[in-house]
């Protein structure tokens, strides 16, 4: 038996977390690994929007749960700030892109992506 998979699309800096509109940020499972990037930070600038379908980002859904919750940090100098989670369903398989917004510590990104059945 197969199940569904997230394949995220698209992250888009609508507001950064910090004033001078850049954010070093990491992305990860809730309670699991980061993955984006695979080590360390990446810079993003406010108005940016990071093209993420060419790097392959799936996220298994597991057997027992119907979700996957996905967190976004910024990393200020050691220290991490929730920018806030969203959840991906596996019964949204196979009905088109989906958008959800991450929104904590005075910034606003958002997610684009779809679920694979």
């Amino acid at each position: 038996m197969s199940f569904p998979l997230g394949k995220l699309l698209q992250l888009s800096v609508v507001k950064s977390q910090d004033p001078d509109g850049e954010d070093r940020v990491v992305m990860s499972r809730v309670g699991g690994v980061q993955f984006l990037p695979d080590h360390g930070t990446v810079t993003v600038q406010q108005g940016e929007v990071w093209d993420l379908e060419d790097m392959d980002l799936f996220l298994p859904f597991a057997e027992a749960h119907g979700e996957v919750e996905v967190a976004l940090h910024a990393v200020n100098d050691g220290t991490s700030f929730s920018l806030g989670t969203v959840f991906l369903r596996a019964d949204e398989a196979g009905q088109g892109e989906f958008q959800k917004q991450f929104e904590g510590a005075g910034a606003l990104y958002k997610l684009k992506y779809k679920v694979l059945p």
